[in-house]
């Protein structure tokens, strides 16, 4: 099975907004075994949505998905557009109203404003798709074998309603699924991931391997369509001897995240950490606490930006900073020891560096940071550079940061 993803909306072709359903659909497809043929992007213009209709049924595609244009403003011109390409009247559906009504009574509004009433004016050929959390139900015809699927443009109503009511279906129709698994790393570069891998790349000839780097991290996705009657998956062992070859160099899998393995981590080892950051602004804290329950591990983030924030906030030395310079082992190793000591945690963790674009020099260039990592008497320095943009400096100041504590926790099992 093939299908085409057609993307509605001006602001995608203004630049006034990104559009990233495409790359979530891509990807879930995959697991009922459809591949994509193409994307489009139109605005919300009839003329262009019939022919980009036009244009995939030309492709003989098996799966037609359409997002955006299905809100209540003037410009969302989707189901209507729909309605006249399948030749539908467009009818009061009570089963859509009730479902609006609903969910402005659990947002705790009684009455409807008229453009919220008129989201049940829906296609009489169209089969209602639920939307959980917006007021645009979702439309699906089927025409000559093939089906096409209209969801809103709005990232959380689109995947939502995709994931429960769209998949399944077309799981149903497809005889083949696919096996994947996606390793993340980080601190490697690709070419040195690559060659460390190439032989094992070689070996496994029958899977589709992809090396994709995604700063500050490279993933390797290990991906095989397998026949649902009769096929067998290689993924699995391929995963196993990939992970034994590359070892500390990955850090998760799939849905993990760096904060996300580092979370399971310090909860596992009932461990509260304190963060003290300059270059990195609060970054890591940040990071740390995008954690559901973070609260179990995380007791405090300081922000010492300044030599005086240092000394006052932190009780860094005067004289360490006269001698060695905010950006230095010393300060990083003093930041970390005394927010340990304040916020009363298991670990203290401090960045101080040169985010740029300016204030480098020649001992200390742009791109410099520090890491200190103090924890049950044992304190660790650690120095990188790494000299793109301010932006990208400090997130990759941030993690390096939370690598080396990954692995420094990894440690306590080995």
């Amino acid at each position: 099975m093939t299908a085409a993803i057609i993307a509605v909306g001006n602001e995608l072709l203004s630049g006034l907004a990104i559009e990233t359903n495409s790359h979530f659909l891509i990807n879930k497809l995959k697991i009922a075994g459809i591949s994509t043929s193409s994307v489009l992007i139109v605005g919300d213009d009839p003329n262009s949505i019939v022919r980009a209709l036009n244009t995939e049924v030309a492709n003989d595609v098996d799966v037609v998905l359409v997002t955006g244009g299905l809100g209540p403003t003037h410009d969302d011109v989707t189901m209507k557009t729909a309605a006249d390409y399948f030749g539908s009247e467009i009818i009061h559906s009570e089963e859509a109203y009730k479902r609006i009504q609903k969910l402005f009574s659990d947002r705790g509004i009684a009455s409807l404003s008229k453009i919220n009433r008129d989201q049940a004016l829906v296609p009489e050929k169209a089969e209602l798709i639920p939307n959980l959390n917006g007021t645009a139900q979702g439309l699906e015809f089927s025409k000559e074998n093939r089906k096409y699927f209209f969801m809103p443009g709005v990232p959380v109503e689109m995947k939502k309603m995709f994931d429960d009511f769209i998949l399944p279906e077309l799981q149903k129709q497809s005889k083949h699924s696919v096996a994947n698994t996606i390793l993340h790393t980080t601190g490697v570069p690709e070419s040195v991931l690559f060659q460390k891998i190439e032989h094992w790349i070689n070996k496994n000839q029958e899977l589709s391997i992809s090396i994709l780097p995604r700063f500050p991290e490279v993933d390797i996705s290990i991906t095989q369509t397998v026949d649902l009657t009769s096929g067998k998956s290689d993924v699995k062992s391929a995963v196993s001897e990939l992970s034994e070859l590359l070892g500390d160099d990955i850090f998760g899998y799939d849905d993990d995240t760096l904060e996300s393995v580092i979370a399971q981590q310090l909860v596992m080892h009932r461990l509260t950490i304190a963060t003290a950051e300059s270059c990195t602004g609060g970054l890591i804290a940040n990071r740390l606490t995008d954690i559901s329950g973070s609260s179990e591990y995380f007791k405090q983030g300081i922000i010492c930006y300044s030599n005086q924030s240092k000394i006052e906030q932190l009780g860094v030395s005067e004289k360490t900073l006269l001698a060695h310079g905010a950006v230095s082992r010393e300060a990083a190793l003093e930041m970390a020891r005394n927010v340990l000591q304040i916020a009363k945690a298991d670990i203290g963790l401090s960045t101080t560096g040169i985010a740029g674009p300016t204030g480098g020099s020649p001992e200390k260039p742009l791109g410099t940071v520090y890491i200190g990592l103090s924890m049950n008497g044992r304190d660790d320095i650690f120095h990188f550079q790494y000299n793109r943009d301010r932006l990208s400096n400090k997130f990759f100041f941030s993690q390096m940061a939370l690598n080396q504590l990954r692995l420094t926790l990894k440690g306590i099992d080995g």
